[in-house]
């Protein structure tokens, strides 16, 4: 198990900044980002103790102690599951659970899906009226996630416009906070959106 976690590491480390946790942010202070690191280290090694196929069929993002899911999985139980792994991992506050049920998807797919996050990120970078090391990309079955933290609405606006202008995405959807969002603060509620009530201690789906 301590082998695999330190691969886990430092394929984590070796991504970090392009997919699911950036350790360089300006909004996060450096304590906050190295937890979000080793959650999402944490909860990798987790799906892969699971199965191999969870967590190569699930996609991972952590800022601030909130996770998201995504990905496709062939059965509701899969999805349920990653949930689970997700509230068993420290540092957990809230789960937002986009993995979608399909036997569907393939290698071409994750290439295509790599592809749109990277001409989204090319988009963002060269922007010069967005702070592009306060978010984070994430690409699923055609579908943009946008995380991180926004230093105002006109600046995130900018970052939806440009996810939404990259051909062949289908959605695209925000999870980035305004700065100064009060939900950045406040006490972890035990959270879960996009999953059945019992899908995690204290669970509460809107």
């Amino acid at each position: 198990m301590i082998p695999r976690i330190a691969l886990l590491a430092l394929v984590a480390f070796a991504l970090a900044g392009c997919v699911g946790v950036a350790l360089t942010t300006q909004e996060r202070s450096l304590s906050s980002a190295v937890d979000d690191f080793n959650t999402r280290t944490e909860l990798n090694a987790r799906l892969l103790g699971e199965s191999a196929s969870l967590f190569a069929n699930v996609s991972t993002t952590v800022i601030e102690g909130r996770v998201h899911l995504s990905g496709t999985v062939p059965t509701n139980e899969e999805r349920l599951t990653a949930t689970r792994l997700a509230w068993a991992t420290p540092n957990v506050r809230e789960v937002v659970n986009d993995i979608e049920v399909t036997e569907t998807g393939g290698l071409g797919d994750v290439a295509r899906d790599r592809w749109i996050s990277t001409q989204v990120r090319s988009r963002i970078l060269t922007d010069g009226a967005i702070k592009d090391i306060n978010y984070t990309i994430d690409t699923q079955n055609k579908v943009v996630y946008v995380h991180g933290i926004a230093q105002s609405q006109a600046e995130l606006d900018r970052v939806i416009a440009h996810a939404r202008g990259v051909p062949d995405v289908r959605r695209v959807v925000n999870y980035a906070l305004l700065k100064d969002d009060p939900r950045r603060f406040a006490e972890p509620e035990g959270t879960t959106v996009g999953d059945d009530e019992d899908a995690a201690p204290n669970a509460a789906t809107p």
